[in-house]
C-alpha cells in the first residue's frame, strides 16, 4: 500500500502521509503531515493461545523482565505485562491480606 493512498483517520487527508517506524507487531505506522497524527492503518491481529499467556505469566514469575519474556516468546513485552495485571486482578482480596 502507498503512503499516498493511505488516509489519517483523524483529519481525513491522504495528503503528507509518512512511514514512522513500525509496531511491535510489525506493522507501519504512519505520521500525517496535515494534523501530525501517528496512526496504524493496516493492523495485525495477533491472537495468543491460553497456552502461550500461561508460559509468559510463568516466565515473569520466575523473574524474568518483560523483555526477556517477549524475546524469549516472540511477542511484545507489554502483552506479558498486561496479562499480569490481569492476572492480578483475579485475586481475591483475602488472599492478598497477611495474618489469619
Amino acid at each position: 500500500m502507498k503512503a499516498e493512498a493511505i488516509k489519517c483517520p483523524k483529519c481525513g487527508s491522504a495528503e503528507g502521509q509518512t512511514r514512522k517506524g513500525r509496531t511491535c507487531a510489525g506493522s507501519q505506522r504512519y505520521l500525517c503531515g496535515a494534523c501530525g497524527s501517528k496512526h496504524t492503518p493496516n493492523r495485525k491481529k495477533w491472537a495468543y493461545t491460553e497456552a502461550e499467556r500461561k508460559e509468559a505469566l510463568k516466565l515473569l514469575l520466575l523473574g524474568n523482565s518483560g523483555r526477556a519474556v517477549g524475546k524469549a516468546l516472540g511477542m511484545c513485552r507489554a502483552n506479558a505485562y498486561r496479562w499480569a495485571r490481569e492476572a492480578e486482578k483475579k485475586i481475591p482480596r483475602s488472599m492478598d491480606e497477611p495474618g489469619d
